[in-house]
């Protein structure tokens, strides 16, 4: 660990994003269990590295990239076994939310990702592209994709 560990700043971030933290890992990895594990990861990870001079958007952004790392490494560890199925965890969002939800949750992972980051986050463009080391103009396509896949999927209910 680097230095002293600012315990103030620690809880800070624990209130600020841990479930924006938690909603992202769940987007990625649709498992509860896995979500919460993941978020964990976040904070040691966190606590572990020299944030204490971070702009308030460079740290959101450095926290979204790490959620989004243990996310890929989650995924990339080899015999990986689910605990739980999607249907018997616990939802993380609001039932209004839930349908627009599950027709985001459908799209490939790609596209599920910059739809999340744009419309429930917030991010612009060029943050997404930053946050997920791609060139905007892929991430605007991406984003294009996603809507007509959606807007495909909206209709045809």
């Amino acid at each position: 660990m680097k230095g002293n560990i600012d315990v103030d700043l620690i809880n800070r971030i624990v209130n600020d994003y841990s479930d924006m933290i938690l909603r992202i890992a769940y987007q990625r990895t649709q498992n509860l269990f896995d979500a919460q594990d993941i978020a964990q990861e976040v904070f040691v990870a966190l606590m572990k590295s020299d944030i204490s001079q971070m702009k308030e958007n460079e740290l959101k952004a450095y926290i979204i990239r790490t959620a989004v790392n243990k996310c890929n490494d989650l995924h990339r560890r080899k015999n990986r076994r689910r605990i739980v199925s999607l249907e018997d965890a616990e939802p993380v969002f609001a039932p209004e939310e839930k349908r627009t939800l599950d027709e985001v949750n459908s799209l490939p992972e790609k596209y599920r990702i910059v739809v999340y980051l744009r419309y429930y986050e917030g991010y612009s463009v060029n943050e997404i592209a930053e946050i997920l080391g791609r060139k905007p103009s892929a991430i605007s396509s991406r984003l294009n994709r996603a809507r007509a896949m959606l807007k495909k999927l909206l209709t045809e209910e």
